[in-house]
């Protein structure tokens, strides 16, 4: 009984990708109906009285009545292989949608302090900041990176791409000092913000790496930048790689009007998190919070994967072709 159940479950699963392909099944009847028809066919009349030598004439050959049926059940089964069978697998789980996460790297000349170790080796805080940043794209496939330079200036170092491995080559490019001695954060978070794409599901994020140097240049303050992400909506997170923390307050230089925000203030003010980040663990593990709290999208699935079943009457119909080609050549011989 389960058997048969079995049977009408699997025969229920089945789904035919060409489905007018069936319409052909009457074509299967063919060598039936030809059979038929010279079974039918009256004998030959002979039309003059002189029958020497037709009594020593072989009988006409009849060809077996196997070889219709063979022929038939091959059609029909080339008919079920043209429509292409097939069923149903498991679900197939969609690929998770990344988001736009820009990095924004500090190459001041204070990025150059060997304070920090990595593998057991003094390094600088720019080595460090480079090799984490690399080990956290490769771990994020499907999101879309971008990378921002600063230092007196900022410069876009990589467009956004889904090339993770790319953007950690790049990060590890930069130098010390290779866009100026001073620091235009501003101008990074406004470049930063350019890099992004706002029209989606998951919001994009800014990670700021940089030990914590005032803003001090730039076209645009950090106050104003801070500003157009907050009205963005783009969080962005600082890490800072010194070895001091940042006092958390407001400060001000000549060079913009107004108290600007420090490390602290621009992520609470962006929804985004501070991270003092003293030593390549405190790195490492600030960027896995960052991963944790702003995750990939897992769609659900919306396919499944699908098994091809038209070999098997493909197959079928090949040998029950040979097979009445073999009887029919079988019954040619046996009459001999």
């Amino acid at each position: 009984m389960s058997t048969w159940a079995d049977l009408t479950s699997g025969l229920a699963a089945l789904q035919w990708a060409q489905p007018l392909a069936l319409l052909l099944l009457p074509l299967s009847a063919l060598p039936l109906l030809a059979a038929r028809q010279s079974e039918a066919a009256p004998a030959p009349q002979l039309l003059h009285p002189d029958l020497h030598g037709l009594l020593q004439a072989p009988l006409p050959r009849r060809k077996p009545r196997l070889t219709p049926v063979l022929r038939a059940l091959a059609l029909l089964a080339f008919v079920l292989a043209l429509a292409q069978p097939q069923r149903e697998g498991a679900w197939i789980a969609a690929a998770p949608e990344g988001r736009d996460i820009v990095v924004l790297l500090d190459t001041s000349l204070t990025m150059s302090l060997h304070d920090l170790t990595w593998a057991g080796k003094p390094a600088s805080r720019l080595a460090v900041a480079q090799r984490v940043f690399a080990d956290f794209a490769h771990a994020r496939q499907g999101d879309r990176f971008a990378l921002v330079a600063f230092g007196s200036h900022a410069a876009t170092l990589l467009p956004p791409t889904f090339d993770a491995r790319a953007a950690g080559q790049m990060a590890g490019l930069l130098a010390v000092g290779q866009l100026g001695p001073d620091t235009a954060l501003g101008d990074a978070i406004a470049l930063g913000l350019r890099q992004v794409r706002l029209q989606l599901d998951l919001k994009p994020i800014l990670i700021l790496y940089t030990d914590g140097g005032q803003s001090n240049t730039g076209a645009i303050s950090p106050a104003d930048a801070v500003a157009l992400a907050r009205h963005l909506g783009v969080r962005i997170y600082t890490v800072e790689v010194g070895t001091t923390p940042d006092p958390g307050r407001p400060y001000t230089v000549p060079a913009y009007a107004g108290p600007q925000p420090d490390l602290r203030l621009i992520a609470e003010a962006t929804g985004g998190r501070f991270y003092f980040a003293a030593s390549a663990g405190a790195q490492q593990a600030a960027v896995r919070d960052i991963g944790a709290l702003n995750p990939r999208l897992h769609p659900p699935p919306t396919r499944r994967a699908v098994q091809p079943l038209f070999l098997w009457p493909l197959l079928a119909g090949a040998a029950l072709w040979l097979l009445a080609m073999w009887a029919e050549g079988a019954a040619s011989r046996s009459r001999k």
